[in-house]
């Protein structure tokens, strides 16, 4: 597929499509604190919810995208989250607001598990890291715009009206990843949903697959944990930043977008685990950064924490579903089940050491849990 320039674009913008609204609710939740009078734990449900659905449906959604094809389930996949996201403006309650947050997450692993598995497919295996390392900048990308855009609408004409605007986003993907993306060529369909699900047994016998599922868990853990708990901290004395303000906060994720790309190119030219351990101590020493009570010093360790989990993703991504020898796409599904498991624990788990010690106890644990990666890239990932 070298030289199809539409088909990198198709990729980045269904890497977008992905993350438009996966932590949208992590820029609005003072505000939707404010809105159904409900607590931190509460509001932050608006994060889990998505990511839990994520976990529990993505084997099957990687099943599907097995059987029926990539293109087919990424485009219904997409359709089906652009009216989720639609209908998310009409919540008349948090309890409502809930529901469908998790039936966007129910959604998104279609979108996940079949671009993943087509890239690996369709581009050769030179190209194919540099490509998953472009996905995941679109993925940067959309986090960001997700963020970015809900809090500025919401300041100016509420969280229902960016709701509405993220959902006619979905939309638009869904034009170009119809019109760029070209048909796959190298699919090879499972002979039923069944046997593609049966490939499970085998990637959970794998021990290099094991691990990486364990790291994707300890990534999204600590980007989730990091973004969702930082508002609060930024809110707070002596930072005391409103809705609007924070939304301009994830505007470190484009620092991620601009070096997320090298990660591929880094990874041939040093190892893949050497690269991996550097990313992880960057964003280890990013959240350290981000103790220090000096609101630039804080946004520079927020862009260092996420970039460093970046670089590591991308890393992970292109590493599945060459670690599978067949089934990718529920290979890929089931390390969207950890990594989101990941993610629904840190955005509910640090909410219970909150009381303690606030921001630096969510530093603390994340640290720890940056830690096992690290150790688990040290010892199954390869180094080249």
């Amino acid at each position: 597929m070298k030289g199809f320039d539409r088909a990198r674009v198709a990729v980045m913008a269904t890497g977008a499509c992905a993350f438009l609204e996966m932590y949208v609710t992590q820029a609005l939740l003072p505000e939707l604190r404010r809105v159904f009078d409900a607590s931190i734990g509460a509001v932050s449900l608006t994060v889990t919810v998505t990511t839990l659905a994520v976990a529990l449906v993505a084997p099957f959604a990687g099943g599907l995208a097995d059987r029926h094809g990539r293109k087919p389930v990424l485009l219904a996949a997409i359709a089906l989250l652009a009216v989720a996201t639609a209908g998310s403006a009409s919540a008349g309650s948090l309890d409502a607001l809930l529901v469908w947050r998790a039936l966007q997450g129910a959604v998104i692993p279609g979108i996940f598990a079949s671009a993943v598995a087509y890239i690996a497919e369709e581009w050769p295996p030179a190209e194919a890291g540099g490509v998953a390392s472009l996905y995941i900048a679109g993925a940067i990308f959309g986090g960001f715009c997700g963020r970015f855009i809900a809090g500025l609408i919401t300041a100016a004409a509420g969280w229902r009206v960016a709701f509405l605007v993220l959902g006619a986003l979905n939309l638009a993907v869904l034009g170009i990843v119809t019109a760029w993306l070209p048909r796959s060529r190298a699919f090879s369909r499972a002979r039923s949903w069944l046997d593609s699900l049966a490939g499970i047994g085998g990637h959970l016998r794998n021990p290099p697959l094991r691990a990486t599922y364990a790291i994707g868990f300890a990534l999204l853990f600590s980007l989730v944990g990091s973004f969702t708990y930082i508002d609060f901290y930024l809110s707070a004395a002596p930072f005391e930043l409103g809705t609007h303000e924070l939304s301009f906060i994830f505007f470190v994720y484009l620092v991620g977008m601009a070096v997320t790309p090298m990660s591929g190119t880094w990874a041939l030219r040093y190892g893949v685990r050497e690269v991996g351990l550097a990313a992880l101590a960057v964003s280890g020493a990013g959240l350290l950064l981000t103790l220090i009570p000096r609101l630039p010093v804080v946004i520079a360790g927020l862009a260092l924490g996420s970039l460093g989990v970046f670089i590591t993703q991308s890393l992970a991504t292109a590493t599945v579903p060459r670690l599978a020898s067949a089934a990718r796409s529920s290979a890929v599904g089931l390390y969207l089940t950890c990594y989101y498991l990941g993610g629904s624990a840190g955005a509910s788990l640090p909410a219970a050491l909150w009381p303690l010690g606030g921001w630096p106890s969510c530093v603390a644990l994340i640290l720890a849990v940056q830690s096992g990666a690290a150790f688990l890239v040290s010892r199954f990932w390869p180094e080249h």
